[in-house]
C-alpha cells in the first residue's frame, strides 16, 4: 500500500477532525505510504498540516454536483494516481461512496451504506461492524485493523485519539496570547485552573447565553479560584455580554494553540469542541441531542454529558466532577 486515498468530503470543522485518527492510524500501519484526502472543509490544510504523510487535499465545494467542472478535474487526479487502497469514513455518505467508486482505487474499505450493502458483504464484515466502536472517529480505523488481518499485531495497539499537530512555535503563541488574555489577573501562573468556554454550537445543540452565565456562577460557587475565557465564534460577537477575556481568531490553529495552553475547555457538541480535544486540552463535551455515544471526546482525560437546557444544575454538577478528576499537571499533547 503506497498510494492511499481518505474521503470524507464534509465542509464541517469538527468531521474534519474526526478523520485525524485515521490518519495517525495510517502512518502507523503504513510509514513509507503517501495520503491524498478528499474534504469539503476550508479549514482542511490547516488541520492537516503535520501529518507527514498527507500530500494532496481534493478540496471540494460544499454542493460538489453543483460544480461539476471542478469535480470532474478532481475525480480525473484520482483515477490518475491509481490509488491502492480507498478509504471511506463514516456511514451514510452519498457523495463519499459515489466518489470512492469513481477512483478507481484497487481496493477499499467503507461502511454499509444501507442494510442492502451490508447483506451484500457477506457475514464476516456483518460481524466487524457489528463490533465497531461505534465512534465517528474510531470505525474507520476498526475496519483498517480487520482488513489486514493477521498481517500485524494491531489488536493491543491503543486507539488512535484526535490530533491537530502544533509546532513549538505555534504552542508558545498560545502561551503568550493567553498569559496577556488573563494580564488583569496576573496572567497564567496567577490563581487558578484556566477554563475555555465556547458558549456557541448550530441548531439545538447550541446552549444560551444566559445559561452559560448561570453555569458558570454555579462552577465559580463551587470553586471561586476558577478563571474562565470565552472563545468567540465565528460571528465574531461575545454571547457572554463581554463578561470574561474573550479570544477571537479565525485560523483553527491560533484556536487550537490558545486551548492548548488552558488547563480545560467545555462546551457543546461543536467543530471547537473537537478541535480542543485534539490540541490535547481535558476536554467536556454538553450534549443536547442523543448523539454522545457517537461524537463524545475520548481522550484519558476527556468526558462528556448528556444536558438538558432546563437543567443548569445538574450540567454544573458535571463539570465539577469533570474538573475534580483532572490531574494537577498535564502531559504534553
Amino acid at each position: 500500500m503506497h498510494r492511499i486515498l481518505v474521503l470524507r468530503p464534509n465542509h464541517r470543522l469538527g468531521n474534519t477532525l474526526l478523520i485525524t485518527p485515521l490518519l495517525g492510524e495510517l502512518e502507523r500501519q503504513f510509514p513509507g505510504a503517501e495520503v491524498d484526502v478528499v474534504t469539503g472543509c476550508e479549514a482542511a490544510a490547516e488541520i492537516f498540516a503535520g501529518f507527514r504523510q498527507v500530500h494532496r487535499i481534493y478540496q471540494l465545494t460544499r454542493r460538489p454536483g453543483h460544480h461539476p467542472l471542478r469535480l470532474w478535474q478532481a475525480v480525473r487526479a484520482m483515477r490518475r494516481a491509481r490509488y491502492d487502497l480507498a478509504i471511506d469514513c463514516v456511514k451514510g455518505s452519498r457523495s463519499a461512496r459515489t466518489l470512492l467508486r469513481w477512483s478507481g482505487a484497487r481496493q477499499w474499505i467503507a461502511p454499509p451504506f444501507d442494510e442492502a450493502d451490508a447483506r451484500a458483504a457477506g457475514p464476516e464484515w456483518q460481524a466487524v461492524w457489528a463490533k465497531a466502536p461505534g465512534h465517528f472517529a474510531l470505525d474507520a480505523v476498526h475496519a483498517l485493523r480487520h482488513a489486514l488481518g493477521g498481517h500485524r499485531r494491531v489488536r493491543d495497539w491503543p486507539l488512535p485519539r484526535l490530533r491537530i499537530k502544533l509546532r513549538e512555535d505555534e504552542v508558545q503563541e498560545g502561551r503568550e496570547a493567553l498569559d496577556d488574555l488573563l494580564g488583569e489577573s496576573g496572567g497564567i501562573d496567577h490563581g487558578g485552573r484556566v477554563v475555555a468556554i465556547f458558549p456557541n454550537a448550530t441548531g439545538n445543540k447550541r446552549l444560551s447565553g444566559p445559561w452559560w452565565q448561570q453555569f458558570i456562577d454555579m462552577l465559580l460557587q463551587h470553586d471561586p479560584s476558577l478563571r474562565f475565557i470565552e472563545m468567540v465564534a465565528a460571528h465574531g460577537a461575545s454571547q457572554l455580554d463581554e463578561r470574561l477575556p474573550a479570544y477571537f481568531s479565525s485560523d483553527v490553529r491560533r484556536m487550537a494553540g490558545l486551548i492548548r495552553q488552558c488547563d480545560a475547555y467545555i462546551s457543546g457538541d461543536c467543530g471547537v469542541m473537537h478541535l480542543a480535544c485534539a490540541s490535547g486540552t481535558p476536554t467536556l463535551g454538553l450534549f443536547t441531542r442523543p448523539n454522545l455515544a457517537r461524537y463524545r471526546p475520548y481522550g484519558p482525560h476527556d468526558a462528556a454529558a448528556a444536558v438538558e437546557p432546563s437543567d443548569v444544575a445538574s450540567a454544573a454538577a458535571a463539570a465539577e466532577a469533570f474538573l475534580a478528576a483532572l490531574p494537577t499537571s498535564r502531559a504534553p499533547a
